[in-house]
């Protein structure tokens, strides 16, 4: 059985059909971006499989779990989701990072900040006094790239990367891109952005 399954979806808003009798299966460790054009849902399908978007048919299994209003805490905590708005937050980063590794359910990783200032700061090429900054205080392409270590970091089995390049130049784009693709995780990408193209990505569009 495939690790994510969206079961005969259908999906409408104010009387617009954005998903009837759709199917996808996705395996474990697949990476899968979905490339369909502009209206058709994309990141609503992504928000479904989170549970912040409920079809009106169908179902959605993660792992042989089907997601219903019981299961989509334990579901949601297989998940990192970064979208292009970056919505980490607000506070100084250091505090923002070490509050989140606080939390009950993040406990058991192991966070080390000695690595994120030395290591992460420059692998996503932001400055070296980016801890000490309030968050309202950063670019929306600095906060997006904070957001992408805060979820690799939290080492989730299937991460959604939500456009995450808009904005981004090409030599950032091609390190951010790079750097994702080498995990061995389950990675959904909701992107128009042909940085993506020719990376073996299985490519879905409806």
């Amino acid at each position: 059985m495939a690790y994510l399954e969206f079961r005969n979806i259908q999906l409408k808003f104010d009387e617009r059909m954005i998903f009837s009798g759709f199917n996808l299966a996705i395996e474990r460790h697949e990476k899968v971006l979905f490339c369909a054009p502009s209206g058709r849902g994309k990141t609503s399908l992504v928000k479904m499989l989170l549970g912040f978007v409920a079809p009106d048919r169908g179902e959605i299994l993660v792992d042989e779990t089907k997601l219903t209003g019981i299961t989509v805490n334990q579901i949601r905590s297989k998940i990192s989701y970064v979208s292009q708005d970056a919505d980490i937050p607000k506070g100084i980063v250091r505090d923002v990072f070490e509050e989140v590794f606080k939390f009950e359910a993040n406990r058991h990783l192991s966070y080390n900040v000695e690595r994120l200032q030395n290591y992460w700061l420059d692998a996503m090429s932001l400055p070296k006094d980016t801890l000490e900054k309030n968050v309202d205080t950063l670019s929306g392409g600095e906060r997006q790239r904070l957001a992408l270590i805060l979820g690799i970091l939290l080492d989730r089995d299937i991460w959604i990367l939500d456009e995450i390049t808009t904005g981004l130049d090409l030599e950032l784009k091609t390190k951010m891109v790079d750097l994702v693709l080498g995990y061995d995780k389950t990675i959904l990408v909701v992107s128009h952005d042909d940085i993506y193209k020719n990376q073996g990505l299985r490519e879905v569009s409806w």
